[in-house]
């Protein structure tokens, strides 16, 4: 178990170091003067501009750009915002409050809906429900989150008018974006518990608990289901880190504040800290729940702790 965590925990700060590492490089690559983005909208002059680059620390060498960033963020500086000017860390905190609560809010549904579909295409193979189940899951599969919102306002919105389109604040508005990104990634998760669920109820220690007497729904329970839901751990956790980290297209079509939307107005404006502190709190949240859904996965299986 030690072993287990003192590599889990080397592999985020492995995750952390690239992920910064490779936003911060990418980032000059694309074309454009994050100053001139910056004060676009004022008539400022060359040497207005040029003071401002030289505040900034743009006028250095692109090397030691890269070191003042990192000695600032071992001091747990994530920067200022060159747009803003105010603390990257005080801007995500501001946003960061309305995507968590759409990710959990997502999640949820992602998790009641991908694992009743999952186990009604998995308990009863070959019938009329496990063939409707599988059609569900390939089409939420196959369904953009662009075009699953839109036709949720649609139905709900405009045709039934019983939830509202856009905004956030109350629990009404929270909603159809929730059901957006939970149906989003309900999918990926019923095709998991279907396939883990499926291959479990062909080992052989199901067939000695059906040889047993046991009926089939007390080996789905008992047996099939604690086996057959590790891989869904992995799933969870990867699903929920990319919602927490930022769900763009969602809070764009609903109008929502967010990590999303902060993230989205930082890259078209070259606005390098604030896509650094996104990235590096995205790379964190995702290391820390995979380091909890690993630790789950050895808590479940005790083949896991032998091998330790």
């Amino acid at each position: 178990m030690i072993q287990t965590i003192l590599r889990r925990i080397g592999a985020a700060l492995l995750t952390l170091w690239l992920a910064a590492t490779l936003t911060f490089f990418t980032l000059f690559l694309v074309p454009g003067d994050p100053v001139e983005a910056a004060l676009s909208q004022s008539t400022a002059s060359e040497d207005v501009l040029e003071r401002r680059r030289e505040a900034l620390g743009l006028n250095l060498p692109l090397w030691d750009q890269y070191e003042r960033y990192w000695i600032g963020l071992l001091h747990g500086d994530l920067g200022i915002s060159w747009s803003a000017g105010q603390p990257v860390a005080y801007m995500i905190g501001q946003q960061i409050g309305p995507t968590a609560a759409l990710a959990a809010a997502g999640m949820v549904v992602a998790v009641v809906v991908g694992i009743g579909l999952g186990l009604g295409a998995s308990i009863w193979p070959g019938t009329w429900a496990a063939e409707a189940c599988r059609r569900v899951i390939g089409f939420l599969l196959a369904l953009p989150v662009m075009m699953s919102g839109i036709l949720l306002i649609i139905l709900f919105a405009v045709l039934l008018d019983v939830l509202p389109a856009t905004g956030q604040g109350t629990p009404g508005q929270l909603i159809l974006p929730a059901l957006t990104v939970g149906l989003n990634a309900a999918g990926g998760i019923a095709r998991t518990v279907d396939a883990g669920v499926s291959e479990a109820m062909t080992r052989s220690f199901v067939r000695v608990a059906r040889a047993k007497g046991l009926t089939h729904s007390r080996v789905v329970i008992r047996h099939a289901l604690r086996i057959g839901f590790l891989p869904v751990l992995d799933i969870i956790a990867l699903q929920f880190g990319m919602l927490l980290g930022g769900t763009v297209v969602t809070e764009s079509v609903f109008a929502r504040q967010g990590i999303g939307r902060l993230l989205l107005a930082a890259v078209l404006d070259k606005d390098l800290p604030v896509v650094q502190g996104v990235v590096l709190i995205s790379a964190l949240v995702y290391s820390l729940l995979n380091l909890f859904a690993d630790l789950a996965r050895v808590w479940l299986d005790p083949r896991l702790r032998i091998e330790e």
